[in-house]
């Protein structure tokens, strides 16, 4: 498990640089959020505030290259989370390590909604009801990755101090 961890976090690190560089241009003072920005555009209008003045191949490159950041993070996420459900003795805490385990994995389906619906919206095909799925998938999204990271963070502590049942540490391979 230690080695999934280390191949998957690398990756998903990798790429979320990789999206950050590629996608400083996307950065400016109508939208300081950058891509982040686009997945909220709740209306026409702000979906047009924010696509003004950005280069199209930057939008669709952002885009495209999230869909390979897309596994790696959620695998990562998964991975961790399972792994901290081990270190708990608390069932309920296990449980929730379990569940957030595969929450990770919600969390990438919705943003490979939100990725088709964005790319649709770039190309001029959306309604008011695609922004607003765009913008559910990215809050649900956003919600259930805070959640697995605080999980993941409270699970921390206990990550060196605890065995498994079977003697070896959780991390291990």
């Amino acid at each position: 498990m230690k080695t999934r961890l280390i191949v998957f976090g690398s990756l998903a690190a990798l790429f979320f640089f990789i999206l950050r560089v590629q996608g400083a241009n996307l950065i400016t003072e109508a939208t300081p959020l950058g891509i982040i920005n686009l997945e909220f555009a709740s209306t026409a209008e702000e979906l047009n505030a924010v696509l003004f003045g950005w280069p199209n191949a930057d939008v669709k490159a952002n885009i495209y290259i999230d869909f390979v950041f897309i596994p790696f993070y959620v695998l990562f996420f998964s991975t961790a989370a399972l792994a901290c459900s081990r270190v708990w003795k608390n069932s309920s805490m296990q449980h929730a390590g379990k569940s957030l385990s595969k929450a990770a994995y919600v969390a990438g389906v919705l943003d490979l909604i939100e990725n088709k619906f964005m790319l649709d919206s770039f190309a001029g095909s959306f309604s008011d009801t695609t922004l607003l799925i765009t913008n559910l998938c990215a809050g649900a999204k956003f919600l259930l990755l805070i959640v697995v990271i605080l999980y993941i963070v409270i699970s921390i502590p206990f990550i060196s101090s605890i065995k498994t049942n079977d003697g070896n540490q959780p991390l291990e391979n």
